[in-house]
């Protein structure tokens, strides 16, 4: 049943932004969704501001990364320079780390979905505003209350991988060992409430006609990304707890001398640990898709191919995880099938790369600045793949 304006209001329900409004309801919305101020702005739930945050705590913690780094290359610039005790230095090294995978490169990607996602997808908003928001602010305050156990000589000393048994309590006696197992557990959970959010917002809040087959490439990379996230994430807080467990509770998970396995650490810690390299690379390469394709002005080449290469890619690097662990003893059987997967990965990334080189050469490229960087990191992932 239509208005006397002619509209019919039940198209609102599926098409909520495509007709005019009167004047009168315009000024209601804008007056709903206007922004809090003063304090109350800290409850803001819509994703422009919670993505907008997300990306700014993120370099945040990029910039404190960063700085832990020139302290510690300082220190090492010239022997004994004596700019760091030992202990300090250990910290200052496993803070840097642990900052920047945890902290830094996995969140920078978690906040750019959050705050382009609905735009790409033609949605008003995530499907969960408050998850996004309790993602954000979990990983914000988690994050700073982490760091700050560095300004307490409480900061975790053992590698940002954190091997048993260096962090037993037999070799790791304080609590500095346990800053880093519930903070990281913690931090974890606020990126699986994240990678939860995009997953749903991408598979139902897509504008109607845009099928899996039209999303955008960024969309693509983000859905398995989030799923990624999903799978490889939960070994790494059973990680994080079972050592909690045997540091708080003397249980021998990790002790090899009462019939724990100190190996088991390993598989659990780089079965996340590696497919979070491909979560890092992912929306990255799918951002660089959707440049290529804009400066190139034209399509891009081989949008159907990418796709089954960032599926491929997300599905190979969870059999790559022991690649990292060649040094342990592991049978010649498994040590082949790890080395196999792990160049089997590079051919996914190695399609992407040509439909980028074919994308530039059969349009029409302005070579400006944007375009400059885009072919620069094209040449340096090339030089380093």
């Amino acid at each position: 049943m239509t208005s006397e304006t002619g509209f019919d209001p039940a198209l609102l329900d599926r098409f909520p932004t495509a007709e005019a409004r009167p004047d009168a309801e315009v000024e209601d919305l804008k007056r709903i969704w206007a922004a809090p101020t003063g304090w109350a702005r800290l409850t803001i739930v819509n994703n422009n501001y919670i993505g907008l945050w997300y990306v700014a705590a993120a370099f945040l913690f990029f910039l404190l990364a960063g700085v832990l780094a020139l302290v510690i290359r300082t220190q090492l610039s010239l022997p004994l320079l004596g700019v760091l005790p030992q202990q300090t230095y250990n910290q200052f090294f496993t803070m840097h780390g642990t900052v920047m995978m945890f902290l830094f490169a996995v969140p920078i990607m978690e906040a750019l979905g959050v705050m382009l996602l609905p735009q790409m997808l033609a949605a008003r908003d995530l499907p969960f505003p408050r998850l996004s928001a309790y993602a954000f602010w979990a990983y914000f305050v988690g994050g700073l209350c982490f760091f700050a156990s560095l300004f307490f000589g409480l900061a975790p000393n053992g590698g940002w991988f954190m091997y048993p048994p260096l962090t037993s309590t037999t070799y790791s006696p304080g609590i500095n060992a346990d800053f880093w197992l519930l903070g990281i557990g913690f931090i974890e959970i606020s990126a699986i409430a994240g990678a939860i959010e995009i997953l749903v917002g991408i598979l139902k809040t897509r504008a109607p006609g845009m099928t899996l087959a039209r999303m955008p490439l960024f969309a693509w990379a983000m859905l398995v990304f989030a799923g990624m996230i999903l799978i490889a994430f939960p070994a790494v807080i059973l990680a994080t707890l079972l050592l909690e467990l045997e540091r708080a509770l003397n249980w021998p998970f990790f002790d090899a001398a009462r019939g724990g396995d100190p190996m088991l650490w390993q598989h659990l810690f780089w079965f996340f640990g590696h497919p979070e390299v491909y979560i890092i690379f992912l929306p990255a390469a799918g951002l660089v898709s959707m440049m290529v394709a804009t400066l190139a002005k034209t399509e891009l080449v081989g949008y159907q191919l990418i796709v089954l290469a960032l599926l491929a890619t997300g599905f190979i690097s969870f059999g790559v995880w022991a690649h990292h662990m060649f040094a342990t003893g592991m049978p010649t059987l498994s040590v082949g099938f790890f080395s196999a997967a792990s160049m089997a990965v590079s051919i996914p990334a190695g399609i992407q790369v040509f439909s980028w080189i074919a994308t530039l050469a059969v349009g029409k490229p302005k070579f400006n600045t944007p375009t400059l960087f885009v072919i620069g990191g094209l040449v340096t992932f090339v030089i380093g793949a």
